[in-house]
């Protein structure tokens, strides 16, 4: 990360040449473990301390070694990790062999691809893919033997010179001075030379979008560097003035920025076969297709010559029909074919790098054949170059890492090293990748302090710093290089531009102003020149000098009308001030004004005329809360949605929210005032701006929509609205009319078990009399239906002592009560309490007869009929059986036991014809079922008795 000491930042800046790097510790061992993912499975190696290099090569159908080729670091033993998961349950990996000081990792599949990474500087992570295109064979081995034995060459102290600085680097035009100052790979292809090549490099269908269209590829050993850096500064012409000496102290440890990359094959280069004459004294004559003698053609040498007249002047057509001539032709030296080659990768490039996505397959294989034709020549480095610059170009990011790390790798001192990590943070500033941008400027900043590159890595690593808002680090920046190229604002005016955004970030009005005035007046219709006398503007403004910031925005809008530093003038002259961050209450105070311009029209012209401009999004907003303060409430919302819409992700996406529920609150107040609920859930659904926003509604609002939701049978919703209240403390009055209606929809919906606990999440709340009071009435109901009635009783005897208890609540209360005195046998309160209740439930039926409790009335007739047939008062116990018969209907389930209980209470008080009317009734109604075989028994059992008595002495049995 940035640090925020600026010596220590300059210092960084400044230094020279590379780091000590500390070896690592001598490793003695080393264990395994893997685990499964979707498409691969990962073996990890971690070792006891820090690995600095390993190799891992195929060395079988279905083998890989793993070796750490450092003495120091030879591995004893590799043994699997404790506690791991049992590898017999992989699909792809076999159990890994120790070996001694290697590893050999087997794989249960015979074609298969294999990365590699660092999870850790002492763990490495071996991910395997299936591949069925990839087959094994012998000479495979072998070949990967050889790669294995291939060291990478470490990284040495580049070389400080005191040459002008030049231009940033354009891939085609980078050539070598000497070939002797590269030192070229060793030959170990018994021969043959290899040939550099990035897998997937040539595809039939290019990708033109971007890097998001890639899955990305674990990057490997991609260390941060100590302070954040910046991304894409603009290649410019530098000026010839020699740097500015600076101080440069011994530099602090950074790491190098890795880029994405993809695994690179190295297959062998197919030799051409070369015709020539060995007879120096044939005489050549050249005829025409009659056999008439012609005069010769032109000479390779002219040909050349004509060629590279052509490429230089842009006559791109006729220099790459010239150099194809001549690649025709069988008696070119190897140099001259060198050249040839190289011509036409250079035109290709020329031609078409300005459309890089129509001409990526001619460039990138054209590049290739040049490089691959002499992979000793001091081009190949520029080759490699543009190779990666472009794929990244065109979004190929493996492609793109995967070349600029051979370049890095097979030549670590040339000049062109620093250009790759310059092009990366070109890419990610690019893609807003601020922080990553950052690390690559940086990186060239302090490890090539003296490379053509560092002028414009300075500008970018400024640039990014502003973007991460380190103003400071970023003033430090574009301080260095104003010092060390006084005169690099007059080749790049932008750069002055760039120093008076940093300076004004940092409240160095004074400053700023003299960099804003110098930029305008160098180039008064740059690129910048708009939102420099928009700025302009602004710090007139904030000195309080009204008259010049007026001038200033009204030239602004009278010049750039269609530009971003125009439109910016033209709100604050409608606003009569600077609001870029609105809120609710100062734009507020800003309509409340009177004004020349209105600004709801200028809000509308810039979304309507310009919706790609970056006002655009504030505009919108700004009109929203326009709207707000106006009283627009479903205008406002439309708007807010609109901006939600166009703009998802934007920074000022939570102020547009906040005006959405203002707006969503007065409109529920409103109707619920109505009962309009169905209007209140209407808005709710037209407009989402306000869905998953419930912990942001008011209380009011709250309620209200919950209770629109309710209304409308949506109970489910409604309780995930009320939810916030009980995980919060009370808020008077509002919690509890949610408390009352949650209750409300848990009883009506029978969820008991959810009152109970809901019981728990309000116990510290001070609740009032009505809500205490409904809150026990639910919570006995609770556990009367959770066949827990002894922990209702208390709660239902408290609710008794109430006065003025609404006549459904003391009905329940007293049939409750009853139920529990005939469960306890005491008859005397039961009957009370349940001709009491009986007689509550009979008005409720009567006054509303939807909505009559007939279960409870059934229910109390037959306790009341129980209690006064226990208490021996038969007579009344059949006038309350009598009532029940009236109660219960012929086809309901419980008629024919009602029946035969009336009957037996006909027989206890003596009128037995009634008693045999009633079992005769039963047996004709069905003679079958339990009650008509009960009644045909008990009246054979009374025949018998009538027989038998006839016998008896007294007539009687």
């Amino acid at each position: 990360m940035i640090k925020h000491n600026s010596s220590r930042l300059i210092w960084l800046i400044v230094a020279v040449g590379y780091l000590s790097v500390a070896l690592p510790a001598e490793t003695q061992a080393a264990s395994w473990y893997w685990g499964k993912h979707l498409k691969f499975e990962r073996l990890v190696i971690s070792f006891d301390a820090p690995v600095k290099n390993f190799t891992l090569s195929r060395t079988g159908k279905n083998e890989l070694t793993f070796v750490t080729p450092q003495i120091e670091q030879a591995v004893k033993s590799f043994t699997p990790a404790n506690n791991g998961q049992r590898i017999r349950n992989a699909k792809f990996l076999a159990a890994p062999k120790d070996a001694g000081k290697t590893l050999r990792i087997r794989t249960k599949l015979n074609g298969f691809r294999f990365k590699t990474s660092r999870a850790a500087n002492n763990k490495i992570a071996i991910d395997i893919y299936p591949d069925g295109k990839r087959k094994f064979s012998p000479s495979d081995a072998k070949k990967n033997e050889q790669a294995a034995a291939k060291k990478s060459a470490p990284a040495t102290k580049p070389v400080v010179t005191n040459q002008q600085p030049e231009r940033a680097a354009d891939p085609v035009a980078q050539q070598k001075p000497a070939p002797s100052r590269i030192k070229a790979a060793p030959n170990r292809t018994g021969g043959k030379k290899p040939f550099f090549t990035a897998d997937n490099a040539f595809r039939s269908r290019v990708n033109t979008g971007g890097p998001e269209t890639w899955v990305p590829a674990p990057q490997v050993q991609q260390p941060q560097a100590e302070t954040p850096l910046v991304a894409q500064a603009e290649t410019n012409q530098p000026d010839a003035v020699q740097p500015t000496p600076v101080p440069k102290p011994a530099p602090a440890a950074m790491k190098e920025p890795t880029p994405p990359v993809a695994k690179v094959a190295i297959p062998e280069k197919k030799l051409e076969k070369v015709v020539s004459s060995e007879n120096a004294n044939t005489e050549v004559v050249w005829v025409d297709k009659n056999g008439n003698e012609v005069a010769p053609p032109p000479s390779p040498e002219r040909l050349l010559k004509l060629a590279k007249t052509a490429l230089n002047n842009g006559v791109y057509s006729e220099a790459l029909d010239t150099y194809k001539e001549l690649k025709r032709v069988p008696t070119l030296t190897k140099e001259q074919r060198d050249e040839v080659l190289n011509g036409i990768a250079d035109t290709l490039y020329a031609a078409g790098k300005n459309d890089l996505a129509n001409n990526y397959e001619k460039i990138i294989a054209a590049t290739t054949e040049a490089m691959n034709f002499d992979l000793k020549s001091h081009k190949v480095p520029s080759h490699l170059l543009r190779l990666g610059y472009t794929n990244l170009k065109i979004g190929n990011i493996r492609e793109a890492g995967a070349y600029f790390n051979i370049l890095r790798r097979n030549y670590p001192k040339d000049d062109l090293v620093p250009a790759t990590y310059y092009y990366w943070g070109e890419h990610y500033f690019k893609e807003k990748d601020w922080q990553n941008a950052a690390d690559n400027f940086q990186y060239i900043v302090q490890k090539f302090p003296d490379t053509k590159f560092v002028r414009e890595a300075g500008v970018g690593l400024a640039k990014s710093l502003y973007q991460l808002a380190y103003y400071d680090q970023a003033y430090q920046i574009v301080d260095y290089v104003g010092k060390r190229w006084p005169r690099f604002y007059l080749d790049y005016p932008p750069f002055l531009s760039q120093m008076g955004d940093v300076a004004y970030r940092l409240g160095k009005a004074d400053e700023a102003r003299m960099h804003y005035w110098t930029y305008y007046n160098i180039d008064p219709d740059g690129d910048d020149a708009d939102m420099v006398l928009a700025r302009l503007g602004d710090i007139y403004l904030e000195t309080e000098e009204f008259d010049a910031a007026r001038e200033i925005y009204e030239e602004a809008v009278r010049k750039f009308p269609d530009r971003d530093g125009g439109l910016v003038s033209l709100m604050r002259l409608a606003e009569e001030g600077k609001y870029d961050t609105p809120t609710i209450s100062g734009m507020f105070s800003v309509f409340d004004k009177p004004y020349s311009l209105k600004p709801l029209e200028i809000y509308s012209k810039i979304i309507e005329e310009y919706p790609n401009s970056r006002l655009a999004p504030l505009a919108r907003l700004k009109k929203s809360i326009w709207y707000l303060w106006n009283n627009q409430h479903p205008e406002a919302l439309a708007t807010a949605s609109s901006f939600m819409e166009k703009h998802p992700d934007h920074e000022l996406v939570p102020r547009i929210k906040e005006v959405a529920m203002r707006s969503f609150s007065v409109l529920t107040a409103n109707n619920i005032k109505e009962e309009n609920y169905e209007k209140i859930l209407q808005i709710w659904d037209d407009f989402p701006i306000v869905h998953n926003q419930e912990p942001k509604l008011t209380p009011e609002s709250r309620v209200a929509l919950a209770l629109s939701m309710w209304k409308k049978n949506q109970p489910t919703k409604a309780l995930e609205v009320l939810d916030p209240f009980f995980q919060q403390l009370k808020v008077p009055e509002y919690s509890e009319m949610g408390l009352s209606l949650a209750l409300s929809v848990y009883v009506d919906n029978e969820r008991w078990g959810d009152i109970i606990d809901l019981t728990r999440r309000v116990e510290l709340w001070e609740l009032n009399s009505e809500s205490k009071n409904q809150l026990d009435y639910a919570v006995a109901l609770a556990y009367e239906n959770l066949d827990q009635p002894d922990n209702a009783v208390a709660l239902w005897t408290r609710l008794k002592s109430i006065d003025d208890m609404p006549r459904t609540k003391e009905a329940y209360i007293n049939y409750f009560l009853a139920r529990d005195a005939e469960r306890r046998e005491d008859f005397e309160p039961a009957y009370k309490l349940g001709m009491a209740a009986l007689r509550s439930f009979k008005e409720l039926a009567r006054k509303d007869p939807e909505k009559a409790d007939t279960e409870k009335i059934r229910d109390l007739l037959n306790s009341l009929m129980d209690i006064t047939e226990r208490t021996g008062r038969s007579e009344e116990a059949l006038e309350w059986a009598r009532e029940l018969a009236l109660a219960v209907p012929e086809k309901d389930p419980g008629y024919p036991a009602m029946r035969y209980r009336i009957a037996s209470l006909y027989k206890k008080t003596g009128d037995t014809n009634k008693w045999e009317d009633i079992l005769n009734q039963l047996v004709t109604a069905d003679p079958k079922s339990l009650y008509g075989r009960m009644a045909t028994s008990d009246l054979t059992t009374q025949g018998l008795s009538k027989d038998a008595s006839s016998f008896s002495p007294t007539g009687s049995l």
